[in-house]
């Protein structure tokens, strides 16, 4: 349900260089992990999670983008999607399908230094995970007809990154940066590169690239070591060749400032700047992780303070990216396409301050404790682990590499901080980039070159779970309390909310419960938005609104010698907001530009149109955000009447969960929450959805983009409907890499490079989704692809394979993702809100294994009809590779 997912401003855009930064703290305690080398020279490395139920398993190679031969860029990447086409023994759509039929996750990913194979699964499937993985990284075929249309898929999967504005700026800096290593090429390649690879060079890859000695084998969760050793030893039988050496590359020393400028019809603007400095083992790493954590690492850092809150910038961020070899220190910011030359002035003057000004102890404390906890909130997941682990084992060859990287990171000093911002932040060593929608707005380079040489001092210095009873307790005043203990690990995760959300909006105030949870946290009647921002970054916390379909409400997490302080302040933003004027301004500012923005997300532009079309009544039409007329139109008197009116104890839930006991979480809700007083909030009668009967569509055009996005779908059930978990197994029968719609349009017809379908019930009614993005040739082709295997699944059973298959994906699913605190939490905390039984929402694996094939087959016939749909296009132009989308027949 949407409401799990905290939506606010959807800054996460501005995280640009995901795709390349691997985290330079990556540390893990090597006292946990055992290894073995097999006698062909393979590490097998094991940490044992007897709590765990859940286990990873992950492969990781010695080859990316960077070990690529000249013309056949994209290899590494394509190579990784061929792994999973056939083996000697298992077919097209096999693997996958065998893991998602164990209720697991398969992927796999492809970076400038290494590709890692992964599996998430249930950990009485390890054995069989471990086999898959075994057979597919010795043993694949390389079929070459397969071949052929998974180079579609990729050009696809191309085009489509020529349609995301962050992706081509980012790429376009790295590409600036690295004139000479090949940390500046793109890990997919061309259309023209991934054209030209065959069978035979996937042949020699292989050999060449995926040999004992290359790679490393890990595996984390509920697993014995001694098990695991022998069953690798068993599987992993290859010796293979000697294998390719890396070749080793050095980019030459900058010594001249550079840049770039991009122009596109995108919001916001943006802007980089970017300095060399050294790879993940260099003394000076440490430091660099601490400068950056200073300048964005939390809500009281130096970009949210001094650039986001005073309307400079939209979002700012800094981070060093430390990769095998030398890297980049990387800041960056989001702005409004009139502010460009003042944001880049301002993130300069950021930076010049790290040369000029000692940073405070506090300061220094804050950004080390932050690094820290941040180690300890990604030891939640087997995932998390695993990432570190092998990214370490992989990399360095050594993961005692922690205490080291801890060692450094507690001696770093103010003095420390200012000797490495001189060495670095050099005015010649600079790249500088900006992407805008008009060619005037940006600032030229002679500009840009006196801006850095004024401000910058120049030369250099000196069960997936424990499975815990959830204790349900409504304290006298209303208010339902939901606790569930874990005492793992040091944190308490809580969430405190009300119904609300889009259901309660209108067309003229939508976007107004989005509004109102991201100002809960931006000024109470004790503190300004500054001071709980230091606050929290105190207590190396996390506190902030959320708001969706559904509910309005605050989530936080805090280590648990601070709940007292964390419920304490939960309370606070919850009744004592005072929601200031000039932060509604700020907000409002935003959340124009992220609307705006969102017009580039063009899958989330084809599901507004798709919900603006099928829903004509009820809220559920509306978007999260609302529009930009409706926003302008909020006021902070609408907002404070809201916010008055929605948080009453009658109807709240608050859940806790993690290193607590229920008597003291008890306790400390009774005491912080106990005096709340107020009746349940009447909305009033809401609209009612009226069934139509034909097809309804909408369309729209983007000649800027070169890829159509298709949704298609109908009106789906409600949470509490009887028949909604038949509906779920049968969207993942249809869902999924092993399910019909990617076998059969992507992996057979090769009409994209994803596919996908979902069901989003609400308290209300809500709706089933198809979604794809194709060449605009082959539009009506996924139109009818969709509705071929609607019309199948209506028409015959699923098979019992299929079935099943459902089943152990659906659960094993369910149980990967309830590995954090905050997940196991939700699993009561929205079902509670909504006013449905816990214990038949804690049943999640009885309801699933108990369906059957006839209820799949009736809820086919019941929520899916070819004959009556919701059709939405966004229609793409721009596309110069005219034969890229040709089908393989």
């Amino acid at each position: 349900m949407d409401n799990r997912n905290t939506i606010l401003l959807p800054l996460s855009l501005l995280l640009l260089f995901s795709l390349f930064l691997s985290p330079a703290s990556a540390f893990v305690d090597r006292g946990e992990v055992v290894s073995r080398t097999l006698p062909n020279g393979l590490e097998v490395l094991v940490r044992e999670e007897p709590a765990q139920k859940v286990v990873e398993l992950q492969v990781w190679v010695g080859v990316g983008s960077r070990d690529e031969p000249a013309g056949k860029e994209g290899i590494a990447h394509l190579f990784e999607h061929m792994l999973f086409k056939g083996t000697k023994t298992m077919g097209v759509g096999e693997i996958a399908g065998a893991v998602e039929a164990a209720g697991g996750d398969i992927n796999a990913y492809t970076s400038m230094d290494h590709t890692v194979y992964h599996i998430t699964i249930a950990r009485e499937y390890a054995g069989t995970a471990m086999a898959i993985l075994a057979d597919a990284i010795q043993y694949s075929t390389f079929d070459a007809a397969e071949l052929e249309r998974e180079k579609l898929v990729v050009i696809e999967e191309i085009h489509r990154g020529k349609d995301n504005p962050s992706r081509v700026f980012s790429e376009e800096l790295f590409k600036t940066a690295y004139k000479v290593h090949p940390y500046g090429r793109t890990v997919i390649g061309t259309p023209e590169s991934v054209r030209s690879v065959t069978r035979q060079d996937m042949i020699d890859f292989h050999k060449a690239w995926y040999v004992p000695g290359n790679m490393k084998f890990l595996v984390v969760g509920g697993v014995s070591a001694s098990e695991v050793f022998d069953k690798a030893a068993g599987l992993f039988v290859e010796t293979g060749s000697p294998g390719a050496r890396r070749k080793e590359s050095v980019e030459p020393a900058q010594e001249e400032l550079r840049s770039f400028s991009l122009v596109m019809d995108a919001d916001p603007a943006r802007i980089t700047f970017a300095f060399p400095i050294g790879r993940l083992t260099d003394p000076q790493t440490p430091v660099l992780d601490l400068a950056a954590a200073i300048l964005s690492g939390g809500r009281s850092a130096r970009f949210p303070v001094l650039l986001r809150d005073k309307g400079l910038v939209l979002g700012a961020w800094a981070s060093a990216y430390t990769p095998r070899d030398p890297g980049l220190f990387i800041v960056g910011a989001a702005t409004t396409q009139d502010k460009v030359e003042i944001a880049a002035r301002a993130l300069i003057e950021q930076l010049a301050r790290l040369q000029t000004e000692m940073v405070s102890e506090e300061e220094l404390n804050l950004a080390r404790d932050q690094i820290i906890s941040d180690k300890i909130f990604s030891r939640e997941t087997v995932q998390g682990q695993a990432n570190e682990i092998g990214y370490l084992a992989l990399t360095l060859g050594d993961t005692d590499f922690n205490d080291r990287y801890y060692s450094r990171l507690q001696s770093v000093d103010p003095e420390d901080i200012m000797d490495v911002a001189k060495k670095v932040f050099r005015p010649e060593k600079v790249t500088v980039g900006y992407l805008t929608r008009e060619p005037g707005s940006q600032p030229g380079e002679d500009v840009t070159a006196r801006i850095v040489k004024d401000i910058l001092v120049p030369g250099e210095s000196s069960d997936t779970r424990v499975k815990a009873p959830v204790y349900r307790s409504i304290l006298p005043n209303g208010i339902t309390l939901l606790v569930r203990e874990d005492h793992r690990l040091p944190l308490v995760a809580v969430r405190a909310g009300v119904l609300g959300g889009v259901r309660y909006e209108t067309g003229e105030d939508q976007g107004s419960y989005n509004l109102l949870a991201h100002l809960l946290t931006r000024g109470t009647v004790k503190r300004s938005a500054h001071e709980m921002a230091q606050k929290l970054d105190s207590m190396s916390a996390s506190l902030g609104g959320f708001s969706g379909r559904n509910s309005v409400g605050v989530t936080g997490k805090f280590l648990s010698r601070d709940i007292r302080e964390g419920l304490s302040l939960v309370r606070e933003v919850l009744t004592d907001a005072t929601l200031p004027q000039d932060e509604v301004d700020l907000f409002k500012s935003q959340v124009i530009n992220a609307i705006k923005a969102r017009k580039d997300d063009m899958t989330s532009f084809a599901l507004d149109l798709f919900r603006r079309t099928l829903f004509q009544e009820h809220p559920y039409r509306y978007q999260v955000m609302g529009t930009e007329e409706s926003v302008q139109n909020i006021t902070r008197e609408g907002l404070l009447s809201i916010y008055r009116s929605v948080v009453q104890p009658v109807g709240m839930v608050i859940s806790v969960s993690g290193d607590i006991t229920v008597a003291r979480a008890y306790r400390l809700t009774e005491e912080y929450f106990g005096d709340l007083e107020g009746g349940a909030y009447d909305p009033g009668p809401l609209p009612v959805e009226v069934a139509r009967d034909g097809i309804a569509a909408q369309r729209a055009f983007r000649e800027d983009k070169a890829q159509t996005h298709v949704i298609l779908g109908f009106p789906g059930p409600a949470l509490d409907a009887a028949d909604l978990d038949a509906l779920e197994v049968l969207n993942a029968v249809l869902a999924g890499q092993g399910g019909r719609l990617f076998r059969e349009l992507r992996d057979k017809k090769s009409l994209a490079y994803s596919v996908f379908s979902f069901v989003a019930p609400g308290v209300d009614p809500g709706y089933i989704a198809f979604g794809i993005a194709v060449d605009p040739a082959r539009e009506a082709e996924a139109v009818e692809g969709f509705l071929e295997q609607i019309r199948l699944v209506r028409r015959e059973a699923v098979s019992t394979e299929e079935l099943q298959r459902a089943k152990r994906y659906l659960v094993g699913s369910h149980m990967i993702g309830l590995q954090t605190l905050q997940s196991r939490g939700d699993e009561v905390f929205f079902p509670a809100l909504y006013g449905q039984d816990l214990d038949h929402a804690l049943a999640f694996e009885r309801r699933i294994n108990s369906v059957t094939t006839q209820q799949v087959r009736d809820a086919a016939g019941k929520y899916l009809d070819p004959e009556n749909y919701t059709l939405a296009v966004v229609e793409g132009g721009d596309r110069e590779d005219p034969d890229a989308g040709d089908a393989v027949q």
